[in-house]
C-alpha cells in the first residue's frame, strides 16, 4: 500500500518557519525542541497540540494551550477533524497542509483509493481550489460544509464522503451527485463540480441555501409559535408541496426516483427558494418504469455511474429497507426497496401532505420496528380522523378541509395500484382542492360561481 506524506508549512507573519514531509502518524506541536512540529512563537505554548495525520483524513487537538488552536476561524475545544482548504493555526502561527499527489498507476492501491480511481479516474478530476470554512453538518457517512471557490468567489456547499466502507459506499457517493447533476430543475439543488479532494475523498459543491427545511417549519408550527403560523399557513406549505411535486414528476420524467422524500429534506430558501435535497438513495430505473405519458416527455434518461463502460451494475440493497420509516412505501419498508417505482415516492409525498395537514407523520412509535409495522399494515388514522374537532394555527378557521384530508390517505394507500398514478395526478388534486375550498369560502366572488 502507498504511504501518502503531507506538508506541513508553518508561517508567522508571512514568514516560513517549519516545513516538513511527514507520514501518517501523530505529531506534537509547540515550542520546546522535543515537539514534532517546533514552532518559534510567543503565543504558541510549549506544548500546544498534536496533528494527526491518517490515511485518509487529518483532525488536531488543543493541549488548553493560552493562545488557542483555530480551525476556519473558530477556537477548537476539542478532537477536531481538518477539510484540506481549511485555514488552521497554532496561536498566531498559520499551518498549512498539503497530501501530496499520489501516483495511481502503482498497483499497490488502498480499497478506498482504488474504488475512487476506479470511478472518478484522473481525467474526470481538476484542480479546483476551494477555501473551506465551517461544518455546516456531519453524519454517519459524510460531512456538509460551507465552502468558496476561490476562482470565481462563489459561495458552495461542500458535502464530502468521510467513512468508507466498501467500494459501493463510493459508486452510490458518486452516483448521487452524477444524478442530481443531471436533474436540470429550479426546484432540484443544483451541482456545481464532482471531485476528489487530497486526501482521497470524493467529494461534490452544490448551491449553498441559507434558510430552513420544511421539517424544521413543521416543527415550529406543532410547537405552537406564533411567528411560524402567521408565516406558513396551511395555503403556503401546500404551495411548497406542489413546487417539491414538480420537481419530482420531472424526476420521474428521467426515470429517477428520489426515494427518501420527507421534510427534512426540503430546504426553503431565505428568497422563496424551494429546494429538493439529498438524492444519495436516488435510484435511476429503465424507461419502462414510467408512465406513458412521462416517457413520451423524456428526451434523455438520467445515466449514472452504476451503469459502468463493463456493463456491471451494484445491487441496490436487495433485501433492506431503503428510506426514512415514516415516510417510507410499504413496498420499502417490507424490505423490497430494489422493486420500488415512482409510486414509492407518491406515497412519501402522500406522507408529507399529511404531515402539513396534521402537524405530525402519519406514523409514530417507540422504534423502527414498530414503525416499519404500522407502514407495513397501512394502520393510521386519516388526518380527519386524528385532528377531530381540534383546531390548529396553521389551518384556515382552524379547521382541516377534508378533501385534503382524502388527498393524502389516496396517496397513502397500501396498494401502489390504487394511489395516483403519477405525482402530477397527485398535484392536480391538491390543487383542485385549494380551488373548492377558495370557491366555498367566497374568495373568487361570483363570477366562478356563475360562470363554472
Amino acid at each position: 500500500m502507498i504511504v501518502p506524506l503531507t506538508e506541513i508549512t508553518a508561517t508567522l507573519e508571512g514568514r516560513e518557519v517549519f516545513k516538513q514531509l511527514l507520514p501518517p502518524g501523530d505529531y506534537v506541536i509547540g515550542r520546546e525542541a522535543a515537539c514534532d512540529i517546533q514552532l518559534d512563537s510567543a503565543k504558541v505554548s510549549r506544548r500546544h497540540g498534536q496533528l494527526s495525520l491518517n490515511y485518509f483524513d487529518w483532525s488536531i487537538e488543543d493541549f488548553g494551550s493560552s493562545n488557542g488552536t483555530w480551525v476556519a476561524g473558530g477556537r477548537i475545544e476539542e478532537p477536531t477533524m481538518i477539510f484540506p482548504g481549511q485555514d488552521l493555526r497554532a496561536g498566531n502561527v498559520h499551518l498549512h497542509l498539503r497530501r501530496l499527489p499520489i501516483d495511481h498507476s502503482d498497483v499497490r492501491l488502498a480499497p478506498q483509493t482504488a474504488a475512487v480511481v476506479r470511478f472518478l479516474p484522473a481525467e474526470l478530476r481538476s484542480d479546483r481550489k476551494y477555501k473551506v470554512n465551517e461544518l455546516i453538518a456531519i453524519g454517519g457517512m459524510g460531512a456538509v460544509l460551507a465552502a468558496e471557490d476561490l476562482a470565481t468567489r462563489r459561495p458552495v456547499a461542500m458535502k464530502v464522503l468521510l467513512n468508507v466502507q466498501t467500494p459501493e459506499d463510493i459508486a452510490r457517493f458518486v452516483e448521487e451527485a452524477q444524478i442530481t447533476a443531471q436533474l436540470e430543475h429550479p426546484n432540484i439543488v443544483p451541482i456545481y463540480e464532482l471531485n476528489v479532494n487530497e486526501q482521497d475523498k470524493p467529494f461534490y459543491t452544490m448551491k449553498l441555501v441559507r434558510g430552513e427545511s420544511l421539517g424544521d417549519v413543521l416543527f415550529a408550527l406543532n410547537a405552537g409559535r406564533g411567528e411560524a403560523a402567521k408565516r406558513w399557513p396551511l395555503g403556503e406549505l401546500l404551495e411548497v408541496l406542489l413546487r417539491v411535486c414538480d420537481a419530482i414528476a420531472y424526476a420521474h420524467s428521467k426515470g429517477v426516483v428520489h426515494r427518501d422524500l420527507k421534510p427534512e429534506n426540503i430546504m426553503l430558501g431565505d428568497y422563496g427558494d424551494v429546494l429538493v435535497m439529498d438524492w444519495g438513495l436516488a435510484k435511476a430505473l429503465g424507461r419502462d418504469a414510467n408512465t406513458a405519458t412521462e416517457r413520451d416527455n423524456a428526451r434523455t434518461m438520467v445515466r449514472s455511474v452504476r451503469h459502468d463502460d463493463e456493463g456491471g451494475e451494484f445491487l441496490t440493497m436487495a433485501g433492506r429497507a431503503i428510506g426514512t420509516p415514516q415516510f417510507m412505501s410499504p413496498e420499502q419498508a417490507s424490505g423490497r426497496s430494489h422493486q420500488v417505482d415512482a409510486k414509492a415516492d407518491v406515497y412519501a409525498l402522500g406522507a408529507m401532505l399529511y404531515h402539513i395537514l396534521t402537524l405530525v407523520p402519519p406514523v409514530s412509535g417507540a422504534d423502527a420496528g414498530e414503525i416499519f409495522d404500522q407502514v407495513i399494515a397501512g394502520s393510521f388514522p386519516s388526518p380527519m380522523e386524528l385532528l377531530g374537532t381540534r383546531p390548529l394555527p396553521h389551518l384556515p378557521d382552524g379547521k382541516l378541509p377534508e378533501s385534503l384530508s382524502a388527498v393524502a390517505m389516496k396517496a397513502l394507500s397500501l396498494n401502489p395500484a390504487d394511489r395516483h398514478r403519477t405525482v402530477r395526478e397527485l398535484a392536480v388534486d391538491v390543487q383542485r382542492s385549494q380551488f373548492e375550498e377558495k370557491q366555498r369560502a367566497g374568495l373568487f366572488g361570483g363570477w366562478f360561481r356563475a360562470n363554472p
